[in-house]
């Protein structure tokens, strides 16, 4: 599975920088009317220098499409397929792991239009395209299909949306693309499972009661002895019309593309069965315990600490999305700054800051220290004296400064080299943006806002800011290494060395006191 990573606006952060914005709308918003549901969408805003405006909105039938012109350097396009329908659908008796199948058998199976071609779609598809390390991912919550063409020919485009058609509703599941298509995913999962694991127990401390907490990682228990006629059952309930996104990114016109997917995917008709879809289950925050460890022998070291707060919804304006993406921006550059001084002589990596907006109900602020053999002790201290400080203390005028240098710094690599981004990773980008109801923002846009924002936010605003965010949520310190199974209490260890400064616990107890509530 994979985190995923949206920009979320804290209610708080308008406080901070309201001041600093426009009062009037953007000229990147977002221009609405009527049923946003069936009306396309196109976004307003002046061209930039390779990403065009994005064209985007849904088919009468439902599907969701979403197109991005740019010149890049690539010879093609790619083209992604999003079934909104993972491992949390796989609600009934023998369907644990059926989703992830489904995704292989595409690859295999025979279609209604050629019911004697197996491996259908890597026989028509694979001359067109690029060969890629992987073609389909299934995450909890979707599916997807992505391909990069070789040349821009319209002709090549035309045949792949086809193929994706057929995936979407014409698989035979042909017993024998069904079996080849079990033995794949039974090795792919028993390769995975000490990654699975890891990340499940970490989700598990951190977001308990969430979908990648409640589903098992290696959810394939079904995969070896489902039925045809159960893996078509699901296959029939997932695939339709409005659990369907078709993003295409590349030189592309915008109206021959458009006319390809509605002239694809415009007469898909599936009856509904009348499924609903899943509810999802968001984090637990009373659940989460303030102190985890792992001992894994072929596990990873590290030392972890964790501020779990609940989601928000996006902001609804593309300069609230951009405002909330450059703070969050700045404020990893300025942690991480910190710890990297704490640690001078360590090599890059080592101990950072990373902020997920995710898609489980929670956003995490979690500072990391990959630390050496036997070292858990020093590693861990260091991170929560370094924390307790920026809490307390917050951030300085110099590094500060030195952080809105660096971010600024890194926008203008990022938009030098926006036409080396391949297309399937915007595609990608573009694909998660939709789902989640936000805009994908490019680096030189976002380096123009933060251009005219940063000279307004002080160091004094930003501590206040860092200060809300990690008192906001539930604090949780983790540590994984093989050595703490020589501990006689692994988590009266950790608990006692994370809170080893008396001075640290003073100092916050009386920031939370003057905290307003």
């Amino acid at each position: 599975m994979e985190l995923r990573k949206f920009c979320r606006t804290q209610p708080h952060l308008a406080l901070l920088v309201a001041a600093a914005l426009p009062s009037i709308v953007s000229a990147g918003e977002k221009v609405r009317d009527g049923d946003a549901a069936t009306r396309p969408v196109v976004e307003k805003r002046r061209p930039l220098s390779d990403w065009r405006p994005v064209d985007s909105g849904r088919l009468d039938n439902g599907v969701r499409y979403a197109i991005l012109p740019r010149v890049g350097t690539e010879p093609g396009v790619s083209l992604l397929m999003r079934n909104e329908g993972g491992f949390i659908e796989e609600r009934r008796p023998g369907e644990r792991g059926l989703a992830h199948l489904i995704e292989h058998i595409a690859f295999l199976s025979p279609t209604i239009g050629a019911p004697d071609d197996l491996h259908h779609l890597l026989h028509v598809g694979l001359p067109l395209t690029f060969s890629a390390p992987s073609a389909g991912t299934t995450s909890w919550r979707e599916t997807n299909y992505f391909l990069s063409t070789k040349t821009n020919n319209a002709a090549d485009l035309n045949t792949l949306l086809g193929l994706f058609r057929e995936v979407a509703s014409d698989l035979t599941m042909r017993s024998d693309a069904v079996n080849e298509a079990r033995v794949q995913v039974e090795q792919e999962m028993a390769g995975r499972k000490l990654g699975n694991d890891i990340y499940a127990s970490y989700i598990a401390s951190v977001a308990p009661g969430s979908p990648n907490d409640v589903i098992d990682a290696q959810n394939s228990d079904d995969v070896a002895t489902a039925t045809v006629e159960r893996i078509r059952g699901l296959y029939n309930r997932l695939y339709r019309p409005r659990n369907t996104m078709v993003v295409v990114v590349g030189n592309v016109d915008v109206s021959v593309t458009k006319a390809m997917v509605e002239r694809h995917f415009g007469n898909w008709k599936r009856s509904d069965p009348g499924a609903s879809t899943a509810p999802v289950a968001s984090f637990e925050a009373e659940r989460i315990r303030p102190v985890s460890f792992a001992m894994l022998e072929q596990g990873r070291r590290i030392a972890l600490m964790t501020v779990v707060a609940p989601a928000v919804a996006p902001a609804t304006s593309r300069r609230g999305q951009s405002t909330a993406m450059i703070m969050d921006m700045l404020v990893k550059q300025a942690v991480n700054d910190r710890l990297a001084r704490s640690q001078p002589d360590s090599p890059p990596g080592k101990v950072g800051m990373f902020i997920e907006n995710g898609e489980q109900g929670h956003r995490l602020l979690m500072v990391w220290d990959n630390f050496a053999v036997g070292q858990w002790r020093p590693a861990l201290t260091n991170l929560r004296r370094t924390m307790c400080d920026l809490v307390t203390d917050g951030f300085t005028d110099p590094e500060w400064n030195t952080a809105k240098q660096n971010l600024i710094r890194d926008l203008k690599q990022k938009s030098h080299e926006m036409a080396n981004v391949p297309n399937v990773e915007l595609a990608k980008d573009l694909s998660h943006a939709v789902a989640a109801g936000q805009d994908l923002i490019p680096p030189d846009e976002l380096l123009r806002d933060a251009s005219q924002l940063l000279p307004k936010i002080r160091a004094r605003s930003a501590t206040a800011w860092w200060q809300h965010q990690w008192h906001a949520g539930v604090e949780h310190v983790r540590v994984e290494a093989p050595e703490l199974a020589r501990e006689k209490d692994p988590l009266a260890a950790i608990r006692t060395t994370a809170d080893d400064s008396a001075l640290c616990r003073v100092r916050r107890a009386l920031d939370s006191n003057l905290l307003p509530h």
